[in-house]
């Protein structure tokens, strides 16, 4: 019995063998494409912060543009609502 349990474990080993064989051959073909390299990465975080700054700015400036509408819209309706209430106490004095 011992003797056919060694055929078998060197069959094994052999396949074994061939699987990693073939698995160091498919990592040696496949390389880590490097596509950004330090300098460029640099450069392009730069011109991502400067977009972005602009974009934070013309954004801000578009938010106090719309709440100066708001605003003076709010304030002409409380002015007009002010006005006739006054005008309304003094009809009734």
């Amino acid at each position: 019995m011992g003797e056919e349990k060694k055929p078998e474990e060197e069959m094994e080993k052999e396949i074994e063998a061939d699987i990693l064989e073939k698995l160091e051959a498919e990592l040696e073909e496949k390389a880590v494409p490097v596509t950004v390299t330090p300098p460029e990465h640099t450069k392009l975080l730069e011109r991502i912060n400067d977009m972005d700054e602009r974009v934070e700015f013309v954004a801000g400036e578009l938010w106090q543009r719309q709440g100066e509408k708001i605003g003076f819209t709010m304030g002409l309706l409380y002015g007009v609502m002010i006005g006739i209430v006054t005008y309304v106490i003094f009809l009734m004095a």
